[in-house]
Formats: structure tokens, sequence, C-alpha cells
């Protein structure tokens, strides 16, 4: 099994590194010393992700990339080898979102969302083992979410291709089991205060916010770099997060009816917001690791300097 004490000088691929877990991901490994090619469908916004990793000292190769076109994964691992050689890690974080009870969305939306979090999410999964097998070594670590285990009826969509997120990550585990220098984990977030729910395409008829209590996505950073150093069949951050593992296992008919009441009533708040496809369809120009919705300046200060602190541990 191939552990890494340090990331310094390893090859680490970040997808979805224009904004939220994945640009925080990216940072974190940046300030490890690692050598990133990030990856998302917005040239600008990966342009500032690419200033804030090379001023951390980090060597920086962009490639804007829709995941769920082939030949554009193709070409992202290929850059990934012939600029540094090899991939060490990659970091499958992109997803997008849609909020809405089922049949309020487009079938366009649908086809989007399924090509970016399924389809995407394989084809880099296979382009990622693929070369791993090559080169005879390497770790592809998921970033899916809690919702692949507790359903949330305001987001059914986004819920199911977490599943499959889920699903595909197991089965590459049993997959790659007597292959022991190529390793497969999986990160389970919970609530984390990002822009995604700024981006979704809403037809909930509410503004969506994260689901309290939202972690500060530099913890779910810190746990990304903790499975990429030893890789497990799933992980989660935050206490909130682990005790909803642990009550699913015990009781879970009882955990999924609580956990999705209250996802589903307050990944909405008050405010009323008209339907639209958020950034399905058009990456956004620009990107933000925090979405704003953690109260108090005390707990955001705590939150980011706990998850770049845990990131930093062997």
């Amino acid at each position: 099994m191939v552990r890494h004490a340090s990331f310094r000088d390893s090859v680490v691929v970040v997808t979805g590194a224009s904004s939220g877990i994945g640009r925080a991901t990216a940072l974190a490994f940046a300030a490890e010393g690692a050598s990133l090619v990030l990856a998302s469908r917005g040239a600008e916004a990966l342009a500032e992700v690419e200033i804030d990793c090379s001023a951390k000292g980090a060597k920086v190769l962009v490639v804007p990339t829709d995941i769920a076109d082939p030949e554009a994964v193709e070409r992202l691992a290929d850059s990934a080898v012939q600029r540094f050689g090899r991939i060490d890690v990659w970091i499958e974080a992109a997803a997008v979102g849609i909020a809405g009870q089922l049949g309020s969305e487009t079938v366009d939306e649908i086809r989007r969302l399924i090509d970016t979090n399924v389809l995407g999410t394989t084809l880099c999964a296979r382009a990622a083992l693929t070369t791993f097998r090559k080169q005879g070594h390497g770790t592809v670590v998921f970033v899916g979410s809690l919702l692949s285990l507790f359903p949330n009826p305001m987001v059914p969509l986004y819920s199911m291709s977490k599943f499959a997120v889920r699903g595909l990550a197991l089965n590459l585990q049993r997959a790659v089991a007597r292959e022991p220098r190529i390793q497969v984990g999986l990160v389970l977030p919970g609530p984390v205060d990002t822009p995604f729910f700024q981006r979704a395409a809403n037809h909930s008829g509410r503004r969506l916010r994260a689901i309290p209590p939202a972690y500060a996505p530099e913890r779910l950073a810190a746990k990304i770099l903790s499975v990429a150093r030893r890789p497990r069949r799933q992980a989660t951050a935050g206490v909130v997060s682990h005790l909803g593992l642990v009550a699913h296992r015990i009781a879970p008919a009882a955990t999924e009816n609580v956990v999705g009441w209250w996802s589903a009533r307050f990944v909405t708040g008050p405010a009323a917001a008209p339907p639209g496809p958020g950034s399905l369809f058009a990456a956004p120009a620009t990107g933000e690791v925090h979405g704003g919705y953690r109260r108090g300046g005390a707990r955001r200060r705590l939150g980011e300097w706990l998850g770049t602190a845990l990131s930093r541990q062997p």
C-alpha cells in the first residue's frame, strides 16, 4: 500500500478545483508542496486558483475540463503526464446540483446533472486507473456526499447521483484489492459552507442555503488529504456527520427519516427565488472557497484554522 507522509513533489489532479471543496483541497495540497493539475469548466476561475496555489510555492498546470466530455478527460490525464511525468493522486470533486421536487426540472437539466456527476465521475475514474496501472501506482479519492446514505426529497436527483458515486467507489475498492499500490478512497461530506447552493439549478421556489451546521470547506479538504494519505472505505468530517453515520448503522430507517426531514427543511431559506438552471450549463467566471453560510466570525475563523491545521497532520 502506498502511503504519503507528505505530498511534497507528488503530482495531484483536482477536478472541480475552481470553487468550494475542490478549491480548498487544491490550496491544501499546494501548502504541502504538491505539483497540481487543476481542472474545472471555467478557465477564468481556474486562473484565480492557479495564482493562489502558485503563491504557496506549488507548480501548477491548469487544464479547463468539462468532465462530461470523454476527450476532455483523456486530455486532462495526458496533459498531467506530459507535464509532470506521472499522476500520484486524483481527487474527483466536480459536481453540479438541482433542487426541487422531481418533475420541476427540465429533461436537459436532468441529463446535464447525470452527465457531470455520474458519467463524468466514471470517465475520470477510468482515466485515473488506466494511468495508475501503466505507471504501477496511484490513489484516487472520490468526493461523494452523506446524501448517498440519507435521502433528501428536496434534492432527489443530486442524492441519486451521489448514490452512484458511492457505488462506483465501493466497487472500485474491490476491483483494485489485489493491486496494493493502487488505492481508492471515498469522502462523504455532510453540510459544507460552499458556493454550491448559489450555483445549483433551483426549482424549489426558495433561495438555497447550506444545511446547518455547515462546516468550513477547509475541514473537508483536510479529510480528503487524510484519505489520500491512508485510503479508507469511506470517511467524513465533523461531529454531526460522524454521529449521523453511527446512528445510521444502529437505526437506519429512523435516522433517514430525521436527516431527510432536517435536510429538506433547511436546504431552503425564507426568501423566495425564481426558477433557474444556475451554473448547470455555463461555468461561473469566478470562484470562491466559501459560500458565506456560517454565522459568527469566530466560528468561521476557527473552522478554517482547524481545517488548515489538520491538513498538515501526518
